[in-house]
């Protein structure tokens, strides 16, 4: 997996303020409602800092967070209470070794967007399909070649909070269907007045959905449909965002 965070990790929720946290979880209630599973023990792949694990958590799923970057899940880590029950995981999700079998996988907010390659993304459908029980889903979003290509690539954004601000530059290439982000962050020390600049550099890979049924396909995985994003209608061509959903239909 070519991306992990860093200092990017503390100011994180600082910069994702404006993400429908509440809106996503409860679209993925629903869609795990529709394949019966009203409730259970779920993993979420990529799952950051814990937001979105949190609000599953309080839908009545007992939820199992993996991320590969530990500075992300120790902040995590300080969100949950005695109250919280989440076991997180430090793990590339292409080296998936879980403890348990599950009733679903979830992964979102384009974390596998970060994989490069068909090789780190079949190694990761491999993993889900062998801690899936039977007839688990597995349910997760890519942003699309459109998105990179037409709305986000070489666009450049700026953002600014009380004490960090951040300069974002898109660079999109098209041969690979890679977009590179730049990231220029400037973090206000505790101690001073004073920011310090830190820098880093993440990439994001669009697919096809075909390339994707092709994937699941050959790990074992059954593909069940797609949506665009955050409905119930099939993608089209100018979909930003869509949402996959698999199953394991083998007897563990």
């Amino acid at each position: 997996m070519s991306t992990n965070y860093h200092t990017f990790a503390y100011v994180y929720d600082k910069f994702m303020n404006n993400i429908p946290y509440q809106e996503w979880a409860q679209y993925l209630k629903e869609l795990f409602q529709q394949y019966n599973i009203p409730s259970g023990n779920l993993v979420e792949l990529g799952c950051g800092t814990a937001t979105l694990a949190l609000l599953l958590e309080a839908q009545g799923y007992c939820i199992t967070g993996v991320d590969n970057s530990e500075d992300m899940l120790s902040l995590a880590s300080e969100k949950l209470t005695a109250n919280h029950h989440i076991q997180l995981i430090l793990q590339d999700m292409c080296e998936l070794d879980l403890p348990n079998y599950y009733d679903g996988i979830y992964c979102v907010c384009d974390s596998l967007n970060y994989l490069l390659s068909e090789e780190e993304i079949a190694y990761t459908f491999q993993g889900v399909r062998n801690h899936l029980k039977e007839n688990g889903i597995f349910i997760f979003d890519l942003k699309t070649i459109h998105f990179y290509q037409n709305i986000l690539g070489d666009q450049i954004f700026c953002d600014h909070q009380e004490d960090c601000s951040y300069i974002w530059e898109n660079s999109f290439f098209e041969e690979d269907n890679v977009n590179q982000y730049d990231l220029t962050l400037f973090v206000k020390q505790s101690q001073s007045n004073l920011y310090e600049k830190f820098n880093e550099v993440h990439h994001q890979r669009g697919y096809e959905l075909e390339e994707i049924i092709d994937l699941l396909n050959v790990t074992g995985l059954e593909y069940v449909t797609a949506y665009d994003a955050f409905t119930s209608n099939p993608p089209t061509a100018t979909s930003k965002r869509i949402y996959i959903i698999a199953r394991n239909g083998d007897i563990l």
